[in-house]
């Protein structure tokens, strides 16, 4: 965890009014992202795709021997918090479910692994949403990641169920007055704690600090354990057996399946937003009316680097620009990618792919809903050489816009 990362998170979490702040401010960036539709998306897509996706990692994890003394009790582990209160009934219909792939012929196993992608790359489209990513992983990545996943997946389940608490609490001496269910549950929270890491960390096509994946996975532990324990007291009180019978474990699935991901988007959206409320509550903003300036100026970043031979990350624009937060950089980077201005790389971070010797400032200011503010006042706390000039050809009479991106960045 870097310095700036730590004091940011001193300075958010220690004070409460930025507390509360924050907390408006995830609640706000949360209803933006349509995260309860995206939480009924997500769970309609994981009951079509969830045996397709646990036969795929019980098939792989199958494959190694090793992991075979320890599979029942991984079984046991995913399908008791699959659904609360109704696992043992799921599993046993996901256990038949399972056992007849091995029936499945070429294609049909084809299909199912496609079945498991697909339910990976729909996740994988609604954390970039959260993040406010505009642009996607290449196929080449995601064939990659993908595939890292299904495999090494099963693998580090298996691993961490085979070392849970109860082996470590008896190496230091400490089995002998803790409580077995209670190290259980420790093991079964910080084994849930680490996979919403990873998937807050490894799923959105960005960098997401450590410690901003740590706190909002935190949350959804959190948020998940409680919601276990009070949907099981719910589940079995509202009698649904009386109503739809046999089938009542369906809609008890579904609903178990929403509120997960309604949790897990909402620790998504804390770890999301704590790159994004960067400098909200600084000494000074960026107006909305003085944006094509921003873009220009962060045109010039590119423009500096590329001379360099460098790519730029978002985290390196919020730096160089002040009063820039991570959100309104993502929003500027989706539509100097739709102009085709720039591109990402190989390590997810920002290139210039343009000359703006080449490209007039007419043509950036067409190319989204810019305000030309003639005649007003530049309220730029420290202006530069590029915002006078910029200012200078505003105020020029006639105005003319034709005038290349490049100049105004260096007129040499």
């Amino acid at each position: 965890m870097s310095s700036k990362t730590r004091k940011k998170l001193r300075e958010v979490l220690g004070d409460p009014r930025q507390a509360r702040a924050l907390a408006s401010h995830v609640w706000r960036h949360f209803k933006e992202d349509r995260c309860f539709d995206e939480a009924a998306s997500l769970s309609y897509t994981s009951l079509l795709s969830l045996v397709p996706l646990l036969a795929v990692v019980f098939g792989i994890a199958s494959a190694f021997p090793v992991f075979e003394r320890w599979s029942l009790q991984l079984k046991g582990l995913i399908y008791t918090n699959l659904v609360p209160d109704t696992g043992a009934q799921v599993g046993a219909h996901l256990d038949q479910f399972i056992g007849s792939v091995a029936e499945l012929t070429l294609p049909g196993l084809l299909f199912l692994v496609v079945t498991a992608l697909l339910l990976m790359m729909r996740i994988e489209r609604s954390f970039n949403r959260v993040w406010r990513v505009p642009v996607s992983r290449g196929m080449v990545n995601r064939i990659t990641m993908y595939w890292a996943v299904l495999t090494l997946g099963p693998l580090m389940l298996g691993a961490a169920t085979a070392l849970s608490a109860q082996p470590l609490f008896d190496f230091f001496g400490g089995g002998r007055w803790v409580d077995t269910g209670l190290l259980n549950s420790v093991g079964v929270f910080i084994l849930t704690w680490v996979a919403f890491c990873l998937m807050f960390m490894l799923v959105p096509n960005c960098k997401v600090p450590f410690a901003y994946g740590a706190v909002g996975s935190f949350l959804s532990t959190l948020l998940f354990t409680i919601a276990k324990m009070v949907f099981v007291v719910w589940v079995s009180r509202a009698n649904y057996r009386i109503i739809y019978g046999a089938m009542a474990s369906i809609p008890i699935f579904l609903v178990w399946l929403y509120l997960v991901w309604a949790v897990i988007l909402l620790g998504a959206s804390v770890s999301a937003s704590l790159t994004s409320f960067r400098n909200r509550y600084g000494d000074w903003d960026w107006p909305r009316a003085w944006e094509l300036l921003l873009v220009v100026r962060v045109l010039g970043h590119f423009y500096k680097a590329q001379q360099k031979g460098l790519a730029l990350g978002t985290a390196d624009l919020v730096e160089l620009e002040p009063g820039l937060a991570n959100a309104r950089a993502l929003d500027i980077m989706t539509c100097l990618v739709e102009e085709h201005l720039v591109t990402t790389d190989q390590d997810e971070n920002w290139v210039l792919v343009r000359d703006l010797s080449r490209y007039s400032l007419g043509e950036l200011y067409r190319s989204g809903e810019y305000h030309l503010p003639i005649g007003k006042p530049l309220p730029v706390p420290r202006p530069t050489a590029l915002d006078r000039r910029f200012v200078d050809r505003l105020n020029a009479t006639p105005l003319d816009l034709d005038v290349p991106v490049s100049e105004l960045i260096d007129p040499r």
